[in-house]
This record gives C-alpha cells, structure tokens and sequence, in this order.
C-alpha cells in the first residue's frame, strides 16, 4: 500500500524554483569526476503543522539522479522538472526521495533520532505515521548521489544559492522549531554566526534564534551516527523544552 506520509508542494513556488534552477546553472562547468549527482527540493509531510523543520548536511541519495553531461545537454529546466522535483514526495515507490524512510527508521541513526524526537515532544503519537509531522530540508542542495561527502568546492560554488534559499524555504515552512543535524561547524555560515565560541558541544540550543522574519526555536546538534542515540535524543529535547 502507498503511504503518502509526503506529498508535493504546490507549484509555483517562482522564487525557490528559479533559484533552484540558477543553482543548476552553476554546476554546468562542473567536473565531477564521473559521479552521479543529485539535487533536492525541500519535503514537506502531509500533516505538517509547523512543529518541526529537520534540516540535514547534504542528500545522500535523491530518485532523480543526473550526470553533468545530461545537464548540459538537456538543460537546467529539464533537470529541475524530471529530477529535482518529483511526484510523490514520500510512499513506498523507487521515485520517492524518501522511499523505505519508515523501514530504515528502526536502522539508520539519523531517522532513528528524528523518530524519537518527533514522538518524544508529542509532535505525532502514531509511529507508524510520524513522518508525516514534519518538513526536511538541506543545507547544500546539490551532492554526489552516493554515501559520500562533497568535497570543499563544490560546496564553496553552491553556497550563497543555498543559504538564499534556506531562508525562502523558512519563510515558506514558518517553522516553531528547528533542528540542524549537521555540525555546529557546517550550520554556522547558513546561521551568519561568525564566532562560535562556546557552542562546541554536540547539541548547541540557540534559543529563539533571530531569523529577521522570526525568532525560531532552535537546536544544533551532530549528526546521530557520531553519538549514542539516547542521549543525543535527550540533549535535543532539553535544548527545545528550555525556554518553551
């Protein structure tokens, strides 16, 4: 059975489109060495109401994978049509970015945190449907699509669109809380926070953070594999019940 805990966005969303596609622009002269690559579009769950926006590093994987010579032959339009923005944002066929995410939730530690976050703040009470309750988002939208980091330039030639359309996607989602599973170390540039002392520690809350349209609650944390679940899990959920 199809479970369409994600759906789509509605077009048009012209400004995020548009820099979606400039985004696309840039990577034309690209030399990836022969790697696949993928773009993602911000997901937004079914039942979202605005408890919680999860916003990881980079994608690991995306349905809609391409190769810089599909790119510049075809055009970043078509990409961003037939591979950015899918169908069906979540549900148990190959085309969702988010396929298997319910089974992978019992065994990846990045959807294992987030599962218990969400149940454990009382965003959902149904586990077999808590994916729905949220928003998920990327700090660098465009990645190699396999279980690699991008290296430095890349990221350096996408970062400024990225950081522009992080802010778009926050005005558009409004989010009450947001938790970066990154790194204090790739979340400071997207927050403008040029001097991080102080916030070495594995969960960084930030309090009502200043977004200049809005002050969000907000927590920074390291991503789930580089520390044991429950506490991690217990340190976010301090970090957003302080000051609520």
């Amino acid at each position: 059975m199809k479970d369409d805990s994600f759906v789509p966005t509605e077009f048009p969303y012209t400004i995020l489109d548009s820099l979606t596609i400039l985004l696309l622009k840039q990577f034309k002269m690209y030399n990836s060495k022969g790697n696949n690559l993928c773009c993602s579009y911000m997901s937004v769950g079914q039942n979202y109401e605005n408890e919680l926006l999860v916003i990881a590093r980079e994608p690991f994987s995306w349905p809609g994978q391409f190769k810089i010579e599909e790119l510049n032959k075809m055009g970043p339009e078509y990409i961003f049509k037939t591979k950015v923005y899918p169908r069906t944002m979540f549900g148990n066929d190959s085309s969702s970015p988010f396929h298997n995410t319910l089974y992978y939730s019992r065994l990846d530690p990045f959807w294992c945190c987030v599962k218990e976050v969400v149940m454990k703040l009382g965003i959902c009470k149904n586990e077999s449907n808590w994916l729905s309750s949220i928003a998920l988002t990327y700090l660098y939208k465009i990645a190699f699509s396999s279980n690699r980091y991008l290296p430095p330039k890349p990221k350096e030639m996408q970062f400024e669109h990225c950081r522009e359309i992080l802010h778009l996607e926050l005005l558009k989602l409004r989010p009450k809380r947001i938790l970066f599973l990154t790194g204090m170390k790739h979340a400071q540039d997207f927050l403008y926070l040029s001097d991080c002392s102080g916030l070495e520690d594995c969960v960084c809350p930030l309090g009502h953070f200043d977004y200049e349209f809005d002050k969000i609650k907000t927590v920074v944390s390291v991503h789930p594999k580089k520390y044991p679940r429950k506490e991690l899990v217990d340190l976010i959920l301090n970090g957003f019940r302080n000051g609520f």
